[in-house]
């Protein structure tokens, strides 16, 4: 699997959506933000992610993805999705406690979780992290290289003081969407 072909078909995903694309991003903004800045932020913490995973593989399955989607994706499962967010963030964190590396490589096996969960709310949340494990097996490089194509968009947008990152943002998320949907058409779990 080619990162061109991935970001080819993030790219056509966006073509046309890119109006609704950056008002969702807006909304992930302020939210997060009113969020972290509350009393029950941390209880929250992820959740948003959870709903602009939701969102983007939506967009990248149809061309075209709601605002319900977003929040469909953050409140639909509520606690599986809190309880994921927790565990992913735990074991990660355990796994840090090791070396960075071990830590790295655990948060590349669990990146799939939020897409699995977006398509199977009644899974457990262990099943998704495990089955995120399963299908990130041969592909955390793969992953980590589509991740390391975007450093130059990501440090261009810093330079315009954040206004890039409303193109770079969905877009880099919306190729993180299509990865997910083509390495689950090679699993077999």
């Amino acid at each position: 699997m080619k990162i061109s072909v991935i970001k080819q078909k993030a790219k056509n995903a966006l073509q046309g959506n890119w109006f609704g694309t950056v008002f969702v991003f807006i909304l992930l903004i302020l939210l997060t933000v009113a969020l972290e800045a509350s009393v029950i932020g941390t209880v929250f913490a992820g959740l948003t992610a959870f709903g602009y995973a939701a969102f983007c593989l939506e967009l990248v399955k149809s061309k075209h993805a709601s605002v319900g989607a977003f929040f469909g994706g953050m409140f639909k499962g509520f606690f599986k999705k809190w309880g994921a967010s927790l565990l992913v963030g735990l074991y990660t964190f355990l796994w840090t406690l090791l070396l960075i590396i071990p830590g790295l490589v655990k948060s590349y096996s669990y990146a799939m979780t939020p897409y699995i969960l977006a398509e199977k709310p009644d899974m457990g949340v262990n099943d998704a992290i495990t089955k995120s494990r399963h299908i990130m097996n041969g592909h955390k490089w793969q992953l980590f290289c589509l991740d390391l194509s975007f450093t130059g968009w990501m440090l261009l947008s810093i330079l315009t003081l954040g206004i890039g990152f409303f193109y770079v943002w969905p877009y880099y998320n919306a190729a993180r969407a299509a990865f997910y949907r083509e390495i689950k058409k090679g699993s077999k779990k």
